[in-house]
């Protein structure tokens, strides 16, 4: 018997079992749950300070979240208000990287 068939099973066992796996060891869960916590109004508090574009935000100040981005029906990033009343686009990678949800 050759090794085709054999290699042809696995591939195919591997792209099947992998979202199952993915969801078991709930990496879709974890961004699920993301997502959830970021709704328009979120007050977000910065963590560290960062630079938003041409804004500097201090670590402890408070923004808020006034539109969700949306791509392929992921949370792409956020637009926040500033305390100044300017609106940014920010990256879930800042987001999750400099950002809080408010208690």
């Amino acid at each position: 018997m050759t090794k085709l068939p054999h290699v042809v099973l696995a591939t195919l066992f591997g792209l099947l079992a992998a979202p199952v796996l993915d969801a078991t060891l709930g990496n879709n869960i974890a961004q699920a749950s993301e997502e959830a916590d970021l709704v328009v109004g979120t007050e977000l508090v910065a963590t560290a300070d960062v630079a938003l574009h041409k804004a500097e935000i201090a670590k402890g100040s408070h923004v808020s979240v006034t539109k969700l981005r949306l791509s392929a029906g992921h949370l792409d990033g956020v637009d926040v208000a500033l305390a100044d009343g300017h609106v940014v686009k920010v990256t879930m990678g800042t987001v999750r990287s400099y950002f809080q949800v408010a208690q």
